[in-house]
């Protein structure tokens, strides 16, 4: 089979999110494109590799090769190939938790996209920047940007997941039934596209409002069918999130053993995909099982490696809800647990 065909196979796998399997392929067709020396077909597969890499969790391998791929575009002067590995690169990074790093390469890409006059190029980076800026805690600027992107996208699959971070920063500002509107809207077109990871997404998203609604019951339902989805996926990363999510519904229903299995499995993919950002929240959740059921030092354990990491990360929401349980903490008997957006 040519590296064109293997390539070609490669990719529909990857829109079906068979990623380990259009992984291999990727590989094929790199090896027979270099023995080739077929340069635009060796980063085009390279650019393939570092996307299917990211969405596998395999985030330092795929940053590895978006630099491959920054390096032959810039030799090929293929701007859009150069500014998509910068994109791609910031996505990486900002899910290993750096955030502030990722937002100087979604502007560098915006740059040359505003010079190919790439509208989509231009809407993503809006939408990778806005999301960012949720993380580091700013919510209104995070809304603006994503508010932004969203009229720019022209396919209604790129609307989609606009939508849904537009719900999950909705709920973290606290306003949940909006945030439900945004998921449940999310939800419908990726029904119709067949998007397995942009479904599973928004299952997501709607039981984490679901349970800020304290609609504990449909929460679950709703975590189950994305895990379900990403298990298929073999997404480590979307998963651990969803486990904390599960994680924290037990929590507020007392039943602190599932609570714990939940936030262990969590925070074992956040450590393999080396997420700091995500063990801020599997340690929070551990620590607030251990203050209910007396264990005091080993709370205070979690939650100082806890604070360090908001500290490393420069994530002020998350400080400020270990600041809370640490205030709580100092009176362990009354102690109701912190509900985490």
């Amino acid at each position: 089979m040519k590296a064109e065909e293997i390539f070609n196979k490669a990719e529909k796998l990857r829109e079906r999110a068979e990623y380990k399997k259009a992984l291999q392929l990727y590989k094929k067709a790199l090896i027979n494109s270099t023995k080739k020396g077929d340069k635009e077909a060796i980063l085009s597969t390279t650019l393939s590799m570092a996307d299917t890499l990211r969405m596998l969790g395999e985030f330092n391998k795929a940053i590895e090769y978006y630099r491959k791929g920054y390096d032959l575009s810039k030799k090929l002067n293929d701007r859009i190939a150069l500014a998509d590995s910068l994109t791609g690169r910031g996505l990486s990074l900002r899910a290993l938790g750096y955030w502030k790093e990722s937002i100087k390469y979604f502007r560098k890409a915006r740059l040359l996209y505003k010079r190919l006059n790439d509208r989509n190029g231009i809407a993503f980076t809006l939408w990778a920047e806005g999301v960012s800026l949720r993380i580091k805690g700013d919510l209104d600027g995070a809304m603006k940007l994503l508010k932004k992107s969203l009229k720019m996208f022209t396919s209604k699959e790129a609307r989609a997941y606009c939508l849904n971070s537009l719900g999950g920063t909705s709920r973290v500002k606290g306003f949940y039934e909006q945030s439900l509107r945004y998921y449940r809207k999310a939800n419908g077109i990726f029904k119709k596209t067949e998007d397995k990871f942009g479904l599973a997404y928004s299952h997501c998203g709607i039981g984490n409002a679901l349970r800020m609604k304290g609609d504990y019951k449909k929460a679950i339902s709703h975590f189950n069918r994305a895990l379900s989805l990403y298990r298929i996926i073999g997404d480590r990363v979307s998963s651990a999130y969803t486990h904390w999510s599960l994680g924290m519904v037990y929590l507020f229903k007392k039943n602190l053993e599932k609570a714990e299995k939940n936030f262990k499995k969590a925070i074992s993919f956040f450590r393999s995909t080396k997420d700091k950002r995500g063990m801020v929240y599997g340690l929070t959740g551990l620590c607030q099982i251990d203050i209910l059921k007396g264990r005091l030092s080993g709370a205070l354990k979690k939650l100082q490696k806890a604070y360090a990491l908001t500290r490393e990360l420069e994530i002020k929401l998350e400080e400020g809800y270990i600041i809370s349980i640490l205030k709580k903490m100092l009176e362990p008997e009354d102690y109701k647990p912190l509900e985490i957006p």
